[in-house]
């Protein structure tokens, strides 16, 4: 016996939805009309400023979007949003006023929306795959088709909710009982209803809709729930700065060379004319440079470096801060090896952090270091974020995202300081590269020896100290608004920090590591301080 699957529609209220006339109903749909118009016309005024920003960054697709007249299609777009902004706004307001007339008024709209969207959803989809095309880098990330669909995505996706609730608009003013509400006319169920009703039972085919329902679903989980759950990242805890008010002893670091023998020379008859004297390669330039650089140590004298702080007072601390405050050293992860060189056995993290302690009287330290992506830096709140980040590797530690260089960016824009150390060539070579792409319009410098960096709370005569010279015997850093935003060190610092028999440095050295460590940490508490001072 077959089974009749077919669903009568009856004229009053298709099962439980009512198809008789429902003014409730008309000035809903009105009010969704208005709201459309609120929609677009946000869109309207944030795109095109925030269009200017994007090809102000991007200096070659701004010339690419000008030679293709892109640009233009993109401002004919945005002044479509505006009198598609203007036109859900009359027909909004006209729809409270209920007759056959206005019915019509409010259909021309939502029909306007699919033509708009349409051509906006093309000419954005054009535009960034014509940069993927013309292989050109956004915010100095190299683009493939997922990162340019994912930019498209971060354009389209309100234009395409403002679709998504037009639609439902349009099926609800086509039911009968809004339709009866402005014409008066009662009948049989009309398209609205039966859509409203096949979302409600399945359709005529349960079984076929449901599986339609459930593929649709899983298609949206995967393409759009799960990378956004992963762009989350996780969850991050405040940094927490030492709260209070200080002003350190300076330290002085000093340069210990063995005092040089003076060479005895003989000469047979002082007033001959020929010299018997034989030169010496030791008296040579060459030789002398090396020299400075094979025998020259570091010693640290004993004083203390006092407490630590901002503000001139005595118990040491940063007004900015808290009371419950807790030191943390926080690594930044990264594709390549080694971002956690110095998290296991070695300690250099824990040594580092006690090193700290010891010489601030902050003795709330970590217990251990932590790591976390890039991503997750736009996660800390604006009053909570790390003074500081640290980023190392022992090999090269590939592209950033788009996003991740822009996160990095903000971070050290917004008061934030980057700490990286080269622990290989190779990882000194995809730096140099990296930093380029974070911050392309400003240089990686080198950091003179009379810097702030190098004088409190222990001064460094002569720099930062060379260690293994794995990319350079100098310093670098990037500057912004006369702040240092990073500090790069070519040497394998954290090397230095690691515990005995995990390397090969003097306790000298290591001393001197630390020291310099030390100076890093006061410039940015310093820095985080002013930066939350000023946002109050």
């Amino acid at each position: 016996m077959s089974r009749d699957t077919h669903t009568t529609i009856p004229t009053v209220t298709v099962d439980e939805i009512p198809t008789n006339p429902s003014a409730f109903k008309a000035r809903v749909v009105a009010i969704a009309v208005a709201s459309i118009a609120v929609l677009s016309g946000a869109a309207h005024f944030w795109l095109p400023p925030a269009l200017a920003a994007f090809l102000s960054r991007n200096a070659e697709i701004q010339i690419l979007f000008q030679q293709s007249h892109t640009d233009s299609s993109l401002k004919l777009a945005f002044q479509l949003l505006g009198l598609l902004a203007i036109l859900c706004s009359v027909a909004g307001i006209v729809g409270f006023f209920r007759s056959r007339i206005t019915w019509h008024v409010l259909r021309v709209p939502l029909l306007a929306v699919y033509l708009v969207v349409g051509f906006f959803l093309w000419v954005t989809w054009r535009a960034c795959f014509s940069i993927l095309d013309n292989q050109l880098q956004v915010d100095g990330g190299v683009q493939n088709n997922a990162t340019i669909i994912k930019l498209w995505w971060s354009i389209a996706w309100p234009i395409l909710a403002t679709a998504v609730f037009a639609a439902w608009t349009h099926v609800m003013l086509r039911s009968r009982s809004v339709y009866a509400a402005f014409t008066r006319e009662e009948g049989i169920a009309m398209v609205g209803d039966r859509v409203l009703e096949d979302i409600r039972t399945h359709g005529r085919d349960p079984r076929n809709r449901r599986s339609l329902y459930l593929s649709t679903l899983t298609h949206l989980v995967i393409l759009v729930l799960i990378p956004w759950i992963m762009s989350l990242g996780g969850c991050v805890e405040a940094y927490k700065v030492p709260k209070g008010s200080g002003n350190p002893v300076v330290a002085m670091v000093k340069m210990v060379k063995p005092k040089k023998k003076k060479k005895q020379t003989l000469s047979l008859r002082p007033n001959s004319a020929i010299i018997y004297e034989v030169p010496d390669l030791d008296d040579s330039q060459v030789d002398q440079v090396m020299e400075e650089q094979t025998q020259a140590t570091y010693a640290a004298n004993n004083a203390k470096s006092g407490k630590m702080g901002k503000g001139g007072g005595t118990q040491g601390g940063w007004p900015e801060g808290m009371d419950d405050y807790k030191v943390r050293f926080i690594r930044l992860e990264h594709k390549g090896a080694g971002w956690d060189d110095g998290m296991d056995e070695s300690n250099a993290d824990i040594n580092f952090l006690r090193a700290f302690a010891q010489a601030t009287g902050f003795k709330k330290i970590a217990n251990k270091g932590e790591s976390h992506s890039i991503s997750l830096l736009k996660k800390y709140p604006k009053d909570g974020f790390p003074p500081f980040v640290f980023l190392t590797g022992d090999a090269d530690m590939g592209n950033l995202t788009t996003d991740e260089a822009k996160i990095l960016r903000d971070y050290c824009l917004n008061g934030g300081m980057l700490i990286a150390d080269a622990g290989s060539v190779s990882f000194h070579n995809s730096f140099m590269r990296v930093i380029r792409q974070v911050f392309p319009d400003k240089p990686l410098i080198d950091i003179a020896d009379d810097d702030m960096l190098y004088q409190v709370p222990y001064t460094f005569p002569d720099g930062a100290p060379p260690f293994w010279q794995l990319g350079g015997r100098r310093a670098l850093g990037v500057k912004h608004e006369g702040r240092w935003i990073a500090f790069y060190h070519p040497g394998d610092m954290n090397g230095a920090w690691k515990s005995q028999g995990y390397t090969d440095v003097t306790p000298e050295m290591r001393d001197a590591a630390m020291n310099l460590g030390v100076n890093l940490i006061y410039y940015a508490f310093n820095q985080w301080n002013d930066a939350i001072s000023k946002k109050k």
